[in-house]
């Protein structure tokens, strides 16, 4: 074994190979920049906000259980009550409803997702697997369009 360490010593070195890592001291990983945009709420309005993700992941996670199961009629009756353009307004009456905090494109994001959840739910109906797995799509991109870009938590800072 030592023979052989030997030898890829020699051959790292005789290719001009350096190990300048090596000689360094450990540094700890910094976590990388999050570089969605910030929108400030109040504290009700992020666990309003909170509470409903969270049904929706629940949601979209029975959906695709449900389509994988062939049933399209229980996906779509999830899709349209608790996604669809069914489910929205249930904080039209609180001055913490998320949807007054967050900036006009957040705001057309979440709405082009209930708008696609009905879609879908409509797809879905008419029974063809392959057309409402198209349609769920669009769902879960206006999801993952929103989260990419915006966050309602600062950043943190590493403490050392």
């Amino acid at each position: 074994m030592q023979l052989r360490l030997s030898a890829l010593a020699c051959v790292l070195t005789a290719t001009g190979f350096s190990l300048p890592v090596l000689a360094q001291p450990y540094e700890e990983p910094q976590p990388p920049k999050d570089h969605r945009q910030f929108v400030e709420m109040p504290i009700q309005a992020r666990a309003f906000m909170r509470q409903d993700m969270l049904s929706h992941l629940t949601t979209l996670n029975q959906i695709v259980g449900d389509l994988g199961r062939g049933d399209l009629s229980s996906a779509a009756d999830a899709a349209e009550t608790q996604l669809g353009v069914a489910s929205m307004g249930k904080y039209r009456g609180s001055p913490y409803g998320p949807g007054r905090f967050m900036p006009t494109e957040m705001r057309n994001l979440g709405w082009s997702m209930h708008r696609a959840a009905s879609d879908f739910a409509k797809v879905a109906r008419q029974g063809d697997a392959k057309q409402a797995y198209a349609a769920l799509e669009k769902v879960t991109t206006a999801c993952v369009s929103c989260h990419l870009s915006y966050r309602t938590q600062q950043q943190q800072t590493p403490t050392k």
